[in-house]
């Protein structure tokens, strides 16, 4: 694992902040991308930042940590930090990799740390491991009028003009189509290599959408027979250029 892992901070108290930068001084692959001291800063901000890991802190002002974490379409991997130990069943409930009890100890840190390399480093050498069938399934992906993924265990036909969306969920996909919805074990960059570039547009980290299917968008979202999709911040500039020469022509 040779890459940097970004991480943020988030907590309202500045000597927890701080505690979490020193240990993270012994970790060197550990690259802080933003301190936030609120979890309402944070969530505005998240989008528009690389973020692998979140260390967060529970109990907050305006907006708890746990609130934000529910409200999150793509969630990094997460540790919750906090004094209140009653709180652990509900993080766990929303998949958080680790609950860190204050004053985080440098050995308990470390732990953490170690148990977010092994998960990081599974994750990639599934994904190695996959390199092959992928490129097999979606070859040719530009001169076709459709693509094929791997789904429970089947291998599935989708037709290009039918997806609506396509949505990140951790290191999976869900592809919303006209006809239904589907699950497949691959990271959204990848997938989206895999698009004709001129029909799909990213809009978010977490969203690309079919151009052709699109039926409203403005400067902030774009609408589909599925739903209203946010555009993030620092697509905004390319998407709503692609969206404005592929619909208004």
């Amino acid at each position: 694992m040779s890459e940097r892992i970004n991480c943020i901070i988030i907590d309202d108290e500045e000597m927890a902040t701080k505690v979490i930068v020193k240990h993270l001084e012994n970790v060197p692959d550990f690259k802080i991308v933003g301190i936030f001291h609120s979890a309402v800063e944070a969530f505005l901000m998240i989008d528009d930042l690389d973020v692998d890991v979140l260390f967060l802190d529970i109990q907050m002002p305006k907006m708890t940590g746990l609130s934000m974490l529910k409200m999150l379409k793509k969630q990094p991997l997460t540790v919750l930090t906090t004094a209140h130990r009653e709180y652990a069943i509900d993080g766990f409930q929303l998949e958080v990799v680790d609950y860190l009890l204050k004053p985080i100890g440098l050995n308990r840190f470390l732990q953490t740390i170690g148990r977010i390399k092994r998960l990081i480093s599974k994750n990639d050498q599934h994904s190695d491991t996959k390199k092959d069938e992928i490129e097999l399934i979606t070859k040719n992906s530009e001169t076709l009028d459709h693509i094929f993924i791997k789904s429970e265990r089947a291998f599935l036909k989708i037709e290009f003009s039918n997806i609506l969306q396509i949505e990140a969920i951790k290191n999976h996909i869900k592809i919303v189509t006209t006809k239904g919805t589907h699950i497949s074990l691959m990271p959204i960059s990848e997938f989206e290599m895999k698009l004709p570039p001129n029909d799909f547009i990213r809009i978010h980290r977490s969203y690309i959408i079919n151009a052709a299917q699109v039926k409203r968008f403005d400067n902030n979202s774009v609408t589909n027979d599925s739903g209203v999709f946010p555009i993030g911040r620092s697509y905004k500039e390319i998407a709503r250029d692609l969206l404005n020469k592929r619909l208004i022509k």
